[in-house]
C-alpha cells in the first residue's frame, strides 16, 4: 500500500551507472520525477520556461546498491551525487518508459530533430546510439548546450567487464565522456 502511493506521486524506477572504481558502480531503485516532467528535467533540474536549478545530488528511495566485490545491498534511502553518475537508464515493468516530447504532446514544445549516430567513451564503458540534433544543430552544439544530461536514443552499453546491454533511452552525463565520435551508419 505505501508503494502505491508513493510510486503515484511521481518516483519512477531507475538504473544509475558510476564508473567502476566507485562502490556502488550501479544502483537500482526509485527517484522523484515532479508531475510532467521527464526523466531528463529532473536529472538537470529544468523544466520548461524555467530557470535551471544547481542541484548537486539526487535523492533515491528503495535503493539496490551492486559492488563489484560485495554483491548488493539494499538500502532504504540515500543521495547519489550526479557529478559521479555515468549515465542513468529509466524503467517501468522492464520497459523504457516513454514520455516526453512527442508530437501532440503539449507539455513540451515539438520540435523535429535528426538522429545522428554516435559513439561514446565513458571510464569502463563504450556506448554507441542516437544523439538528436535540431536543424542546423551539430553534434558538438549538443555537446555544449549548458545541461548536464542529455539524451541518447537506441542504446547499445559495452561494460569493460559483465554483460551488454540494451535501452531505448539513457540520459548521459556529457561531464563523464571521454570521447565521442560521430559515427556514419552503413546503408544497405
Amino acid at each position: 500500500m505505501k508503494e502505491e502511493l508513493w510510486l503515484k506521486g511521481g518516483w519512477v524506477q531507475v538504473n544509475i551507472y558510476a564508473p567502476t572504481y566507485a562502490i556502488p558502480h550501479k544502483c537500482a531503485g526509485y527517484i522523484y520525477c515532479h508531475p510532467g516532467r521527464r526523466l531528463l528535467d529532473q536529472l538537470n533540474e529544468v523544466f520548461p520556461f524555467a530557470v535551471p536549478d544547481a542541484r548537486e545530488f539526487i535523492p533515491i528511495r528503495e535503493g539496490k546498491m551492486y559492488s563489484l566485490r560485495e554483491g548488493s545491498e539494499a538500502v532504504e534511502f540515500a543521495c547519489l551525487n550526479k557529478v559521479n553518475i555515468l549515465f542513468v537508464g529509466e524503467f517501468e515493468d522492464g520497459q523504457t518508459r516513454g514520455v516526453g516530447s512527442e508530437p501532440g504532446d503539449k507539455r513540451y514544445p515539438y520540435l523535429h530533430k535528426s538522429p545522428r549516430a554516435v559513439k561514446l567513451y565513458l571510464p569502463f564503458y563504450i556506448m554507441t546510439g542516437n544523439i538528436h540534433c535540431s536543424e542546423g544543430q551539430r553534434v558538438s552544439d549538443v555537446l555544449n548546450l549548458p545541461l548536464r544530461f542529455f539524451p541518447i536514443t537506441d542504446v547499445e552499453i559495452h561494460p569493460e567487464a559483465g554483460n551488454d546491454l540494451k535501452s531505448g533511452f539513457v540520459a548521459v552525463n556529457k561531464r563523464q565522456i571521454i570521447l565521442l565520435e560521430e559515427t556514419v551508419v552503413p546503408t544497405t
